[in-house]
């Protein structure tokens, strides 16, 4: 939760779908959403159900997976309206202002590296008040490891830029590991399972409590003086 609190609307649009498609309730229950790709989750889940042969190949490049997953998602795009009026979603604090000041900035390019599946992170943006603010980056659908999903949003959105120059935020120990894959810089955000010391621990270059403070993420993305470790 780095941008948004959907409420709960995204895991519960998966279950309902999954339970549509093959009659399982709560079929995600013993797999790990936390800093997973959308890819990845339902992998897992067709995998500990036995609803995937053995023989197809892992990194969502087999040809029934691929298949599984185009059924999925037209199921999970007709649940996930419904369960997204049904909750409490929200942007968190500080974001709207956060992207608004970083659109006014020259050489500035924002974009979204999110597990969520492309159209299901464009809804739930939406949904919070935040449409228009992305174009592109990296999603579920691209790449089941969410290092190689960076490595997307990073080709797609870079322009150029070295490695460095580029931050990534997230609030998982997933989304440092993927930053540092890439050579970029991360700013960790304490709004989901990590505290501020155990986002640094996990290597964060920056960890802050949420993004409510404008003038304090904008000098640990930009440069400035910056003592909020």
């Amino acid at each position: 939760m780095t941008l948004l609190n959907s409420g709960g609307a995204g895991s519960r649009g998966m279950r309902l779908a999954f339970e549509q498609l093959y009659g399982i309730e709560d079929g995600f229950a013993r797999v790990e959403f936390s800093g997973r790709t959308d890819q990845w989750i339902l992998r897992s889940a067709l995998e500990h159900h036995g609803l995937l042969p053995e023989a197809d190949p892992p990194a969502g490049s087999g040809q029934r997976f691929d298949e599984e997953m185009a059924r999925f998602q037209q199921v999970y795009y007709g649940l996930l309206p419904r369960t997204l009026a049904e909750a409490d979603g929200r942007a968190l604090p500080g974001v709207p202002e956060l992207l608004a000041a970083l659109a006014g900035r020259a050489g500035v390019r924002s974009g979204l590296a999110t597990g969520n599946f492309r159209e299901a992170a464009f809804m739930k943006l939406e949904h919070v008040g935040l449409g228009g603010q992305f174009h592109d980056g990296g999603f579920g659908d691209d790449a089941e490891d969410r290092s190689a999903m960076v490595a997307v949003a990073i080709e797609r959105l870079a322009n150029g830029a070295a490695a460095r120059d580029v931050w990534v935020i997230g609030d998982t120990l997933l989304d440092i590991e993927a930053a540092r894959a890439n050579g970029a810089r991360s700013l960790g955000v304490a709004t989901g399972p990590l505290s501020k010391a155990e986002l640094l621990d996990a290597g964060a270059d920056v960890a802050l409590a949420d993004l409510s403070d404008t003038a304090v993420v904008l000098s640990a993305l930009l440069g400035g003086s910056f003592s909020a470790k």
